[in-house]
């Protein structure tokens, strides 16, 4: 074989590895911060998952404070607008002896709702139903779907003018209700679709920075142990395997660098910031779960 089939050859091959990953040329691959670890699947260990153990040691995460709870992310930048994620938010859970609950797990948008470059909140789509999830089994996540799943209260605190998605009078709401009510009834919660008409219509310079899976369930004792998480989409890439996880932090986007993998003090949410928004999303999730 002459040295032209060669090079033919090796591109074909090098052209077939990156058809077939889960991260596209181009785009951005996906970091993992605190607990979360690349692992192997507990029904087929041939299958590349993400380990997040959110199990507190002796003494640790204790009411009332909480200090220190175990946490695991899974983030990607993003910097799209949020049209361009419909479909594309989605992953699979597999919780060992354990639940869902107390926030956990959940995706999270960073959004900057006029285009500046500063995130102004976060989004957050909660695994549902709220009841809780069976264990040792692999089961789908579609952020997308019809189900009211998104906490967008940190955006209507911004002071920017984004509105309470339960507001029928409000005319870009309004489509959403049925006779002057809305049609979704989850504490305040709505389906991705609101969002995506809300954030297009009233804010069309707005950006999703950045995206997270996470898993901060340590304080709530029902969810608090190990998960197994796997097929992570967020945007146009897809985490399958361990060539998709590409260092260790927590992605930010919009210009903003990347953050380490290490403790912000006082970040509740788990977005490696410390904002006004991280006290109120502590206490929101201890009154939902009555802890």
């Amino acid at each position: 074989m002459n040295m032209r089939a060669i090079v033919f050859c090796m591109c074909l091959m090098l052209f077939a590895l990156f058809a077939t990953a889960g991260v596209p040329t181009g785009e951005t691959g996906f970091l993992l911060s605190g607990t979360a670890q690349n692992s192997q699947d507990p029904e087929n260990p041939a299958n590349d998952v993400i380990r997040i153990d959110t199990t507190p040691a002796l003494g640790q995460c204790m009411a009332p404070t909480y200090l220190n709870c175990p946490v695991g992310t899974v983030s990607r930048r993003l910097n799209v607008q949020i049209a361009a994620l419909d479909n594309m938010l989605e992953f699979k859970s597999y919780f060992l002896n354990r639940s869902c609950g107390g926030g956990s797990p959940r995706m999270q948008l960073s959004v900057d709702l006029n285009g500046d470059g500063v995130a102004d909140g976060n989004l957050f789509a909660y695994t549902f139903p709220s009841a809780g999830c069976p264990p040792n089994r692999w089961q789908y996540n579609d952020m997308t779907d019809e189900a009211p799943r998104w906490d967008a209260s940190q955006l209507v605190a911004s002071g920017l003018g984004f509105p309470s998605l339960t507001d029928c009078t409000n005319p870009v709401v309004a489509p959403f209700c049925v006779g002057g009510q809305p049609t979704f009834q989850n504490s305040g919660y709505v389906p991705f679709a609101v969002l995506k008409a809300v954030l297009t219509a009233l804010f069309p310079n707005h950006k999703i920075c950045s995206g997270a899976l996470v898993d901060d369930s340590g304080w709530f004792p029902a969810a608090a142990g190990v998960a197994y998480y796997d097929i992570i989409s967020m945007g146009r890439a897809t985490w399958e395997d361990h060539e998709d996880t590409v260092g260790r932090g927590f992605a930010r986007g919009c210009g903003m660098a990347d953050h380490d993998d290490s403790e912000v003090d006082g970040d509740k949410d788990h977005d490696y910031a410390c904002t006004p928004n991280d006290q109120t999303y502590d206490q929101q999730q201890h009154s939902r779960w009555n802890q």
